[in-house]
């Protein structure tokens, strides 16, 4: 009977989710989204828009075009938040937050659907055989990329590998983590297999984005071989190189809002400088009266005091480019670094943006020296001790950030000489954090290798509760699946 009456009710949101998802898109450009299916997908234009309907949910407010891409920020060991993310930074999920939480589920979830409309609808169309088998990789692509970020944040949930037509296909119970991790690893194999090793147009996932994002699954489920192994094929393509830094504006080339594509970048969520098309990344980062963003919100910052900063070597330029020495107070008054004045993040700045909201900067998801870092990791970790070549590729990612050739040994180098795998290890982490500073990775690295707590309790002194490792499942979702009570509710929530 409760089943029934969660059915009813889910039958009614769904109703209402769709009048005015409808009445949304009815001003919007267009309205093929809002066409039945059986209507819809009949020729090849329909399935490329399909397709392009499937990334264009990442660039929603929830996901990377506002939230998702910072939510992280203020629990990593570096960084503090203001206003709406105070209670993250003091590693709380109050009910207001949970808004954002709520947000970033119900998102993933729709890009999960807009895939799996792809998968059911594209195939029986006539059209160019390899245009429709690359489309059906990028599908596959993103719903192993949701997938992934859903089972990382939430733990174990619904596996949906059919579209949202009915209520019984919006419901499901919880899966185990380890089931999801095995729908991730079978898209990613279709993905892989599917996808070209290059694409015309900028953004568009490749096999070189599945290699590297199954590496990254790997890493996070500890199959070291097998990590290294998809790390190393991605290297080995050489299609990818890092770019050249010798002061550290450069890494302007990788970083800045008119970059179209760098060479290092794998995967990226693309935006561009307009009102319709832009981001609001920048302005997480800097005040509002900074001349780096429009509109800043000044949200996130960091402390001399934090040991990640207070240690970084001026030597480094990712340190020059990444941090501020100085910078506008609320007032507008330029005020030098001191342990009581934050220090905000450059990486992403926008000094011509429009208006809010519309700065030109892409989000990184993958970069190259993601591949050599996650190598350098899983062949130590594989072979029990760093190896040559572990400690190679460490290097050239930390002789890039120095100013020097990346492929010719330098002063800069890692003196690796008797490091056991796990300090080794501690090296590699350490280097990530400075190389994805902002870019949504640290706090995913301190969960999986079991080390937030102990980390955040030495940075910042506070004890954080084993609860927010990770995040609620929606009331929306307990309330409204059939398949899932409140007993399914993560610890502490």
């Amino acid at each position: 009977m409760k089943k029934d009456m969660k059915k009813i009710a889910l039958f009614y949101f769904l109703t209402a989710a769709l009048v005015l998802y409808s009445c949304k898109n009815l001003l919007e450009e267009d309205p093929k989204s809002i066409i039945a299916a059986d209507k819809f997908y009949k020729t090849e234009d329909d399935a490329k828009a399909a397709a392009n309907a499937i990334s264009s949910t990442l660039r929603t407010p929830f996901l990377y075009n506002l939230r998702y891409f910072v939510h992280t920020t203020p629990l990593e060991d570096y960084a503090s938040g203001q206003g709406f993310y105070i209670p993250l930074s003091k590693y709380q999920i109050p009910p207001p937050m949970m808004v954002v939480t709520e947000g970033i589920w119900t998102g993933f979830y729709k890009t999960i659907d807009e895939a799996n409309r792809v998968l059911k609808y594209v195939p029986p169309i006539s059209m160019d055989e390899k245009t429709k088998t690359q489309l059906l990789g990028e599908a596959f692509f993103y719903r192993a990329f949701s997938y992934f970020h859903l089972v990382k944040n939430f733990g174990g949930v619904p596996i949906r590998t059919e579209p949202a037509l009915t209520i019984d296909a919006a419901g499901g119970k919880r899966e185990t983590a380890t089931k999801v991790y095995e729908q991730i690893m079978a898209d990613l194999k279709q993905a892989e297999a599917a996808l070209p090793e290059t694409s015309s147009e900028n953004g568009r996932p490749t096999s070189g984005a599945a290699k590297i994002m199954w590496a990254d699954v790997y890493l996070v489920r500890e199959k070291w071989a097998d990590a290294r192994d998809k790390a190393n094929e991605v290297i080995a393509s050489k299609r990818y190189s890092l770019v050249s830094v010798r002061q550290s504006s450069d890494f302007e080339k990788i970083f800045g809002a008119e970059v179209i594509a760098s060479s290092e970048e794998v995967f990226s969520v693309k935006f561009q400088r307009s009102v319709a098309g832009g981001s609001y990344l920048p302005q997480f980062y800097h005040l509002p009266t900074s001349q780096w963003a429009t509109g800043g919100f000044g949200t996130f910052f960091g402390f001399p005091t934090y040991p990640l900063l207070r240690d970084w070597p001026d030597a480094d330029l990712r340190k020059g480019f990444n941090l501020y020495t100085a910078g506008p107070n609320k007032q507008g008054v330029i005020q030098p670094n001191s342990d009581i004045q934050p220090i905000r993040f450059g990486k992403f700045k926008d000094s011509s943006a429009p208006a809010a909201g519309a700065h030109g900067n892409d989000f990184p998801i993958y970069r190259y020296p993601e591949a050599l870092l996650i190598y350098a990791e899983a062949a130590s970790q594989a072979n029990q001790g760093p190896t040559p070549l572990a400690v190679e590729r460490l290097n050239m990612v930390h002789r890039r950030a120095y100013g020097f050739d990346p492929s010719v040994p330098s002063v800069a180098d890692y003196r690796i000489d008797g490091l056991t795998a796990a300090a080794f290890r501690d090296v590699v982490l350490k280097e990530r954090a400075y190389e994805f500073l902002v870019e949504g990775k640290r706090w995913h690295d301190l969960i999986r290798t079991g080390t937030a707590q102990q980390v955040i309790k030495a940075s910042k002194g506070i004890d954080i509760p084993g609860s927010i490792l990770l995040f609620p499942i929606p009331k929306q979702e307990i309330d409204n699946n059939p398949d899932i009570e409140i007993t399914d509710q993560n610890p502490g929530y």
